[in-house]
């Protein structure tokens, strides 16, 4: 999961600077198993693979409750990623499911694989019982009942909430049409600081069926990897083409990125566009996966 806090004077050049002022990517220098050397965390940190026969069914969950409403959007090729960021800081919110709080929607992107000779089994970062997926969108929300501010949010415990939709890319599949509105978007930002406006509704994505899910307490995925999120993991994945998955890996870096890119993002074909970028799964250690539904 993006750390959705970064501004626009944080990128310098080919290297992209957290909010600490620390270098940051998916490269094999600075990528996530470098993260650990820089950024405090203990116990509870995400993404994690959730083990079906572990999981506890909860009475309580409770329906989630989603603002549908479009709202407008700033999109930015950020070097590693393509992010969604809202322009209303507190347009829409989240409550509801395991939420003790309201939540405001701050920004969404996505982590997606490699579609190497027509097939891609990787590139989500959640996993359920070892299954991969190809991709995944991740929405952010900020908890506006404890904290004035989203950069305070992010700082505190319960400061966030995130959720996540896995997505299933195959040759079979149709084209999705609530997903050929995100990827016109990205066509729109072929290069890093490129930058586009539109208006969406941020839950456009979210499967049919959102009263099952998985929840458990987590951190961000990416930098600064802050162990105050709120997880809740659709159990129902969203479909889209193999051809649509291409796409998304035909943003790049920098304008003229080349075999000396400071982005390398670890991949089988020699393309440099933007791919792969995801963080593996972390221990789960005590925490405790809950479910909406019996499993």
């Amino acid at each position: 999961m993006l750390s959705f806090m970064l501004k626009e004077t944080d990128y310098v050049e080919e290297k992209v600077v957290s909010s600490n002022n620390i270098y940051w990517d998916f490269s094999k220098n600075h990528g996530p198993k470098q993260w650990l050397k820089t950024w405090s965390f203990t116990t509870r940190q995400s993404p994690i693979d959730i083990v079906l026969q572990n999981v506890q069914y909860d009475t309580n969950l409770k329906t989630l409750n989603f603002d549908r409403q479009f709202i407008l959007v700033h999109v930015t090729n950020i070097g590693w990623n393509i992010s969604f960021r809202a322009d209303n800081i507190r347009a829409i919110s989240l409550s509801g499911g395991v939420l003790a709080y309201n939540y405001a929607f701050r920004e969404m992107h996505f982590h997606w694989g490699e579609v190497y000779k027509g097939k891609c089994e990787l590139g989500c970062e959640h996993t359920i019982d070892g299954k991969r997926y190809a991709a995944e969108f991740h929405a952010v929300h900020w908890n506006t009942d404890l904290y004035a501010t989203e950069s305070e949010a992010i700082a505190n415990p319960d400061g966030l909430a995130v959720i996540g939709v896995l997505i299933d890319a195959n040759e079979s599949f149709d084209n999705n049409k609530e997903f050929e509105v995100f990827l016109e978007m990205f066509e729109k930002v072929p290069y890093m600081n490129n930058t586009s406006s539109f208006m969406v509704d941020p839950y456009l994505l979210l499967p049919k069926n959102t009263n099952h899910y998985f929840t458990y307490p987590g951190s961000l995925t990416m930098p600064p990897l802050t162990e105050n999120v709120t997880w809740t993991l659709f159990t129902e994945s969203i479909k889209i083409s193999i051809d649509q998955l291409k796409r998304m890996s035909k943003s790049y870096p920098k304008e003229s990125c080349n075999e000396k890119c400071f982005f390398k993002f670890k991949r089988q074909s020699d393309s440099l566009t933007i791919t792969n970028n995801y963080r593996l799964t972390q221990p789960l250690n005590n925490r405790l996966v809950k479910s909406s539904y019996k499993v």
